[in-house]
């Protein structure tokens, strides 16, 4: 087996997506991939935000203006309690991302290494574990492939310079996944989500005529949204500051208002 076939890049379907690089603004995205290099060294690579304070007030400031576009959606409003909440717990990261990419808020990493099991038994680690505080036991770092994922997924939205609609409709198809379970009104909420892809569909063809290829960029923003894992996204931008506390309090303490 020769030495880049256990890149562990490829384990972030979000990287894979977007390193195909079939729809990136002025080969940006195949740019940013031939730099990385190649991490057969370690499949342990980590990396962790540079700034985390700064990133965590970023981030929280996003969605509590994404909480709020939300909760002035009607026909959110009108969905029974419960499905608002399984809805926000299912799409939070990924509007969360979205957020990002319209408020022009970025990150920078470094990395970080995972200790080796080894290394752990030889400086009980274990048992200092129980010792820590809840701020001494941050997580160490999310793999390369999320954060670099979502980084050139930052980097390609913006040279897409999505509208203000643009944004309002593919928030709309994120927020209503009625793939999400138990909900008990899905059939409602599949016919939100398909509203809200026909309204964009209807805004690109109105406004983008003569770009054919407007609608299925933006498509793929959607794909790539729907890929992103919210481990990731609480790994690199709340775990750091919340430690072992849950993301999914903070999430939801900001969505009721009690931040």
């Amino acid at each position: 087996m020769s030495c880049c076939e256990c890149r562990d890049r490829e384990g972030s379907i979000l990287y894979s997506l977007l390193n195909r690089g079939a729809h990136s603004p002025q080969g940006h995205l195949e740019t940013v991939a031939a730099q990385q290099p190649c991490s057969c060294a370690s499949r342990r690579k980590l990396v962790a935000i540079r700034a985390p304070q700064l990133v965590f007030k970023a981030a929280s400031e996003v969605l509590v203006k994404t909480f709020r576009f939300v909760k002035n959606v009607p026909c959110f409003r009108g969905l029974p309690a419960g499905d608002q909440l399984r809805l926000v717990r299912n799409s939070w990261a990924p509007l969360l991302v979205l957020g990002m990419v319209q408020d022009s808020v970025d990150f920078d990493t470094v990395e970080t290494q995972q200790p080796s099991l080894l290394h752990m038994i030889l400086t009980h680690s274990k048992e200092r574990q129980q010792e820590r505080t809840p701020a001494e036991s941050r997580d160490p770092g999310v793999p390369v492939s999320d954060a670099e994922g979502i980084k050139m997924f930052l980097a390609w939205c913006r040279g897409l310079r999505i509208s203000v609609r643009e944004y309002a409709f593919l928030k709309g198809a994120i927020l209503f996944t009625p793939e999400v379970t138990e909900l008990e009104c899905r059939e409602y909420v599949r016919a939100l989500q398909r509203e809200a892809e026909r309204a964009l569909y209807e805004h690109v063809r109105t406004v983008h005529r003569g770009k054919a290829g407007r609608f299925g960029r933006l498509r793929a923003v959607l794909s790539a949204l729907r890929s992103i894992e919210p481990d990731a996204v609480s790994g690199l931008f709340f775990r750091p500051v919340t430690g072992s506390s849950s993301t999914e309090e903070h999430v939801l303490a900001m969505f009721y208002g009690r931040q």
